[in-house]
């Protein structure tokens, strides 16, 4: 993986590569490669021109109880399978180094235990269960903190890299995707309605964290304000502890440290985990070998963040021995279907920021409304709708400067999902229109910048609120469908972009910021003009305690917390729209800024909720409950002089000088490019077109 034309390239054999891959499923009855099904789909997409693939196997696979080495035949007879049907392919192993079910069952005592509830240990997994069954619930899995586990796992995995390298089929392998935890996610084990992990390992990994940070009893009891634990005794948060907050949805730090360091060092031996299989890949194989591994989720993280996220991202970002994150295109519906953006769940500009690669997982294929019939029948199973959806999650990504691939649960069920002429067709155009643009530089063509936090999740109550799905997924969608175009990135990457490019800045979720990041926004963003818009209480804590005059300094606005109600209400005003929230919002703050011009109100009171002040270098726009509604921020992206391509509530995306364009509704639309010229374009319902952002002619359709 290296630079190329200004992003992260993969290269095979000094050659760069569109990084599309196709994909295997790892569920049984479509997983090996050699059998009919799957292999009629490899060779499918090896005849449109595909030669990344990408297939999976788990140590379970390879290591059996009471042997002392690995049977490889599986991991050969899988690659074999692959070249069986595309002779020069290049394969990635996704590989599983969760523990083997039988090495769980041998060691309880290096097992995850939860908090709120026993280890069920009647639950099934593997044959005939899928490998990953009961991974979400309260399942023995080996902890992800277990020392045992990590060196015998890693120990496993290096002799298949020693072992495969020197094969036929090894000379096929270009990465390996390291997998581990909840569906190979590195999700901790039960994470979504269970509290790990209160387990032996996590015990001992926690108080030798301790002991790394505070060195000496009394400056752990100093800030824990507790002569209860020493670093010899100190255990894991119960259910209570991690529930607790001290000021509505926030932790003090003051007074909640104790959770706050147990949640950091949970979420430190994830990642800590996953650098040190990748890094044992690297070191191993014979030749240069990618890496990469699911991380680095934001939205669509099921409001248990603290729990099962993926909060050391920086630190993951900054390893040298992980070329590329991954995961799923975001489940939210809204933005799933037709119609939707089609997001990333991770957050990629700054991921190409770390000159990291980022795969978006293209899943989608239930959404075809006929995914039943056999794979015969062409006919009937192709369907426009969901050949819109899937062209537009194929194009997103290779706009963006980040890849796919195709992961296949089609074959389980006895065809593939993307088994048919029509649709494989539209995927070999798309995949030569890019070859043909490997040489195109890459440029982003944003002038809104979105600004993230994953840290911020130490300090908010660890269950699902209202600001936090309403933030993270839904509105956002609604900011994506504006008209305008916008980058993603994490607060702690606001000093590698170009802020110039940027009219206006969003902090999106960033109720936290260190005392130095605060200064940085004060003196390098809010400047020359630009437009921020503080998104609920950006910058409340700075880490070690709470304060509503760090938000009143940052937006440079008098504010005042009012008492909440069980479900506020938003009333826009100019456009005239009303949004409503799931729940109390804690803590409420209203403006009292005189010099301020109101945006919105709350409901049912003459109380400013949204407002825009001029400030001599910038224009503060605060949100006292987070902005909702394409049409307003539309009107606030308008005010900032950002360019808006389409009026329409459509997804509309350009970069790189294209301009993708896909929509649910049929109609005419009205397209404005960046150099004055406005094209007409006439679209039946369901349409994705990419075009060329100069000229506006069609690239593709």
């Amino acid at each position: 993986m290296k630079s190329y034309n200004g992003r992260p390239t993969l290269f095979v054999n000094d050659t760069p590569q569109v990084p599309a891959f196709y994909a295997l499923t790892h569920a049984y009855g479509g997983r090996w490669s050699w059998e009919e099904v799957p292999a009629r789909n490899l060779n499918n997409f090896c005849q449109i021109g595909f030669r990344l693939f990408q297939v999976d196997l788990w140590l379970e696979d390879l290591w059996y109880p009471n042997t002392d080495t690995l049977d490889i035949r599986k991991a050969q007879h899988q690659v074999r399978g692959v070249l069986d049907q595309c002779q020069d392919a290049s394969v990635v192993i996704r590989i599983h180094v969760n523990a083997p079910f039988w090495w769980n069952k041998a060691h309880p005592e290096e097992c995850t235990q939860f908090a709120d509830t026993p280890v069920d240990t009647t639950l099934k997994a593997g044959p005939p269960y899928h490998n990953e069954e009961h991974d979400i619930h309260a399942a023995l899995r080996a902890s992800l903190a277990s020392a045992r586990w990590k060196q015998e796992s890693g120990e496993k995995l290096v002799e298949l890299c020693q072992k495969l390298a020197k094969t036929p089929e090894g000379n096929a392998v270009i990465g390996m995707h390291v997998a581990g935890g909840i569906y190979g996610e590195w999700h901790y084990w039960g994470f979504i309605d269970h509290d790990p992990d209160t387990g032996p390992a996590m015990t001992a990994y926690f108080r030798n964290w301790l002991k790394t940070k505070y060195k000496t009893k009394e400056a752990l009891q100093k800030a824990w304000q507790s002569t209860t634990y020493t670093l010899a005794d100190a255990t894991v948060p119960n259910t209570a502890e991690r529930l607790k907050t001290q000021d509505g949805f926030f932790k003090d730090p003051n007074q909640e440290q104790r959770t706050i360091d147990y949640f950091t060092a949970q979420q430190q031996v994830v990642a800590d985990d996953a650098i040190y299989f990748c890094k044992l890949v690297k070191d191993t194989w014979p030749r240069p070998i990618v890496t990469g591994i699911f991380y680095g989720y934001l939205h669509m993280t099921f409001n248990r963040q603290t729990v099962g996220g993926h909060l050391f991202i920086r630190q993951v970002l900054d390893s040298p021995y992980i070329d590329y994150l991954a995961a799923p295109q975001t489940y939210w519906p809204d933005s799933r279907k037709a119609g939707g953006s089609g997001n990333s769940r991770g957050i990629i500009e700054s991921t190409l920021l770390h000159d990291k690669l980022w795969f978006d997982e293209i899943d989608n294929g239930y959404l075809h409304a006929k995914n039943d019939f056999e794979n015969i029948r062409y006919t009937e199973r192709y369907d426009s709708t969901y050949a819109n959806i899937i062209r537009r999650s194929a194009l997103l990504p290779l706009m963006r400067g980040i890849g796919f691939w195709f992961y296949d649960f089609g074959p389980q069920k006895g065809f593939g999902w993307w088994d048919n002429p029509r649709y494989l067709a539209s995927m070999q155009a798309e995949k030569q229109l890019f070859e043909k643009r490997l040489t195109v530089p890459y440029h982003s063509e944003a002038d809104v910048l979105y600004v993230w936090s994953q840290d911020v999740f130490y300090y908010l109550k660890s269950a699902p609120l209202p600001i936090t799905v309403n933030v993270l997924d839904h509105s956002i969608e609604q900011a994506l469908r504006s008209g305008t175009v916008g980058d993603q990135i994490y607060d702690f990457d606001l000093d590698r972009v170009n802020l110039d490019q940027y009219k206006a800045v969003v902090f999106m979720n960033v109720y936290a910021l260190t005392d130095a990041q605060r200064d940085f926004i004060q003196k390098k963003v809010a400047k020359n003009n630009r437009t921020i818009i503080w998104n609920y209480l950006t910058g409340y804590t700075n880490g070690t305690r709470l304060d509503l005059d760090f938000v009143k300094t940052l937006t440079g606005m008098n504010l005042e917390r009012v008492p909440t109600g069980p479900a506020p209400s938003v009333n826009f005003l100019t456009p005239g729209y009303t949004y409503t929230f799931s729940g109390p919002v804690e803590p409420l703050v209203v403006v009292q800024d005189k010099s301020a011009q109101p945006l919105a109100r709350l409901a049912g009171t003459d109380q400013v909720i949204i407002a825009r002040k001029q400030e001599k270098e910038f224009t503060s726009v605060f949100c006292g409950l987070p902005l909702n509604g394409t049409d307003g921020f539309r009107e606030i992206f308008r005010q900032a002089g950002c360019h808006i391509y389409n009026e329409q509530n459509d997804f509309t995306y350009a970069n790189s000088g294209l301009l993708l364009l896909h929509t649910k509704a049929g109609g005419t639309r009205t397209i404005r490019l960046k150099n004055g010229k406005s094209i007409s374009v006439p679209l039946k319902q369901g349409t994705t077109l990419l075009l060329d952002a100069q000229t506006g002619e069609i690239v593709l359709q």
